[in-house]
């Protein structure tokens, strides 16, 4: 079976070193690869993998929203984020969307100890924010705050936190007062590589905890800037691949297994777990 990695640009995934390492502790008979995939080419790509011989695909920039309306069925979660970023390919070929992001960033902050929060601060409004949104309802999260460059543009992502019951503060960031967001207990940036660097002036020396889902260059300016605990997205990135493992392989995760598979991906990174 095959399974792959989606996005534009790709050399930079770590997925397949994840999947790999999942799939070879499974005894998972699956060839994972990464993928150069533009936009224009979603159909084609889908088309393929109704054909037959692949298990699924993880989804990235600039595609998570792309494969929406090619999918057969898509999961509660990803028909209200209209945002996906795993493909299951049923045994009949049929398609299923679903979005682990949320998992990876739920379960990143509950090995930093961190498995409920009252209020939470996302930095962007693209599709990972709308994960990001989704994870901080359910962490127990009711206000929330939005920083973002252009309001105009965050619709979707304040649509979300309306409909999931949040309460939102939406923010520019240059319209950040003195102090920015250092105060903030829980900040999650959902911004891509080096786009938070020009908001560090902004944002202020933080001292609560953030999880920068950018990994790559890191540390990143803003993990640099920051002053509390940092969790970067790596540990993001290894979770929600997890949740991606247990789709492909269709095997039975049990705690067990869950914990070997975890674990697996962790030292395929050379990274030490939190937690």
């Amino acid at each position: 079976m095959r399974a792959a990695v989606l996005g534009q640009p790709i050399k930079h995934s770590k997925s397949p070193v994840l999947h790999r390492a999942a799939y070879e502790l499974l005894g998972a008979d699956i060839d994972y690869r990464a993928i150069e995939l533009d936009p224009s080419q979603a159909p084609e790509q889908a088309a393929k993998m109704r054909a037959g011989g692949w298990a699924g695909c993880s989804v990235t920039m600039p595609l998570k929203d792309v494969f929406v309306p090619l999918m057969d069925e898509v999961s509660p979660r990803v028909a209200r984020l209209g945002a996906l970023n795993t493909i299951v390919v049923r045994p009949d070929g049929a398609l299923y969307g679903q979005n682990t992001d949320v998992d990876g960033i739920v379960l990143a902050l509950a090995d930093a100890r961190l498995r409920q929060a009252s209020r939470a601060t996302v930095l962007g409004a693209g599709n990972t924010a709308l994960a990001a949104i989704e994870a901080a309802a359910e962490l127990g999260v009711e206000e929330l705050k939005l920083v973002v460059r252009d309001a105009t543009r965050a619709q979707r992502a304040t649509a979300l936190a309306g409909q999931l019951g949040l309460r939102v503060q939406l923010v520019q960031v240059q319209d950040l007062g003195a102090g920015g967001i250092a105060a903030d207990h829980l900040v999650i940036s959902t911004l891509p590589p080096r786009a938070a660097d020009s908001w560090v002036p902004h944002l202020g020396r933080g001292q609560g905890l953030l999880l920068d889902v950018a990994y790559d260059p890191w540390p990143s300016k803003l993990a640099e800037s920051w002053a509390g605990t940092v969790i970067s997205g790596l540990h993001m990135l290894v979770h929600q691949a997890v949740e991606q493992a247990r789709y492909f392989s269709a095997a039975d995760f049990d705690t067990h297994t869950r914990e070997n598979v975890t674990n697996a991906m962790y030292r395929s990174l050379g990274l030490h777990r939190r937690g």
